[in-house]
């Protein structure tokens, strides 16, 4: 079966070279700059070898449709959506695999509005690029690209314009930060200076390879953790190479895991001002300890940045976000923004004068599991039902995402992956004997 290029609301990603071929970047660009029917578009990118030739594919192409071309140079995803409102775009283009391997790249389209693109933005987008009824411009005047260096500055000062910045900056936190020699490295270090902070930086060159895997995952966080002990430092972060995930590590140099990041961030938001709380269907339940202590309501959404944004949108939600680390604060960006997720750690922290250990024992934890299945895609519905038959004690069930059914000592969601060629399995149960058996159980059904 030949490889094929993953097509979902996080974008088109694919191995360049393998299942991404040069002339689908291109079309991909023309069919965007033909949906925006021209104007201006902003473009940034992130730290991958093949940046720098997608870059100037997409330019390109949408020169040719006639749109204008605002280049932000390498910076975070969340930077470009500000970007996009900030400059008054039609749209914007982040070119980034996220946390996919150094090999991969991706296209994901902004609206003007800063979010992501939106299904039904998507179904005209395909559509365009399925007939190549692209828009050429007629070029009477130079076709140019306009390099736009104020990104990082513009996105700084949303987070600290929007966080008791006077108190972080009376603790003097000291910081070691991880960027994986990603895109965050524009923008985090900065941050935190500006913030007040004591910073130690690793992987922080934008010019050399990613030094660990690009997901900011406990097991590859140890060099992080180390660092954090041998700095006695009040604590750590990571991001991925687009730097819309965050990962904490506590002033023991423990990693909390990805969950802990939303979770703590609405913790400490909703005590501010209350409203519901969006997050995906892979999340934590720790989220909907959360809503029980501030009292508000937990709403989820099929996996997805863009399912989340439409879903806080609905709700009028001031705080969500996705249990990958990925923070969504509509105050600063509406995305996946590892920059308000540390500003509002640190505010956190700030105010309540207390280490991120104690600070993080305040919500429940639970014990998850995250695995790839080798399942094949066209077997995936008749293993649903297989399921939910054999499985029937569920207290609730969702498919509006896959599977997830929620039992009272814990859950799984089984979905087909929207980034990776994979099926995704989590599962989360109080302790880990609890997960490994639910675990078990659903992996002989499989």
């Amino acid at each position: 079966m030949t490889p094929q290029a993953m097509i979902s609301v996080a974008g088109i990603r694919g191995i360049v070279g393998e299942t991404l071929q040069a002339e689908d970047f291109v079309r991909y660009a023309l069919a965007f700059g033909t949906l925006l029917k021209g104007g201006k578009v902003v473009v940034g990118r992130d730290t991958r070898p093949s940046g720098e030739m997608v870059r100037n594919l997409v330019c390109g192409a949408l020169l040719a449709t006639g749109c204008c071309v605002e280049d932000l140079g390498i910076v975070p995803t969340p930077t470009i959506g500000i970007m996009v409102r900030a400059r008054k775009a039609r749209g914007g283009v982040a070119i980034t695999a996220s946390h996919n391997p150094v090999e991969w790249n991706a296209l994901k389209f902004f609206r003007a509005d800063g979010t992501l693109q939106e299904k039904a933005d998507q179904e005209k987008l395909f559509a365009i690029h399925r007939e190549g009824r692209f828009r050429r411009a007629t070029l009477r005047k130079p076709a140019r690209v306009f390099e736009c260096s104020d990104g990082p500055a513009v996105h700084i000062a949303r987070v600290v314009r929007n966080v008791n910045a006077a108190a972080i900056r009376r603790r003097r936190f000291r910081v070691v930060l991880d960027c994986c020699n990603g895109a965050g490295a524009a923008v985090l270090p900065a941050l935190l200076v500006q913030l007040g902070c004591e910073v130690v930086t690793l992987f922080d060159r934008m010019d050399r390879p990613f030094e660990r895997n690009a997901e900011p995952l406990p097991e590859n966080l140890t060099t992080l953790c180390r660092r954090v002990r041998r700095e006695n430092a009040d604590m750590g972060f990571a991001v991925d190479p687009d730097a819309d995930r965050l990962a904490i590590v506590d002033e023991t140099g423990a990693p909390l895991g990805e969950e802990r990041t939303v979770t703590l961030a609405a913790y400490h938001l909703l005590a501010r001002r209350r409203s519901p709380v969006v997050v995906n269907l892979s999340t934590t339940r720790a989220m909907d300890d959360v809503a029980r202590l501030r009292s508000v309501e937990v709403i989820r959404t099929p996996v997805g940045e863009a399912h989340v944004v439409a879903g806080m949108r609905r709700h009028r939600a001031q705080i969500g976000g996705e249990g990958n680390g990925g923070v969504i604060w509509p105050k600063v960006a509406m995305g996946r923004d590892a920059a308000a997720g540390i500003g509002l750690i640190l505010e956190a922290l700030a105010t309540r004068g207390e280490p991120v250990s104690r600070f993080n024992r305040r919500i429940p934890d639970y014990v998850m599991r995250k695995m790839k299945v080798p399942l094949e895609r066209d077997r995936v519905q008749s293993v649903f039902a297989r399921l939910e038959e054999a499985m029937g004690r569920a207290a609730q069930v969702w498919k509006t995402d896959g599977l997830r059914m929620d039992f009272p000592d814990g859950w799984f969601h089984l979905r087909p992956s929207g980034t990776e060629p994979i099926v995704r399995l989590f599962v989360e149960a109080r302790t880990c004997e609890d997960a490994e058996k639910l675990t078990a159980e659903i992996l002989q059904l499989l």
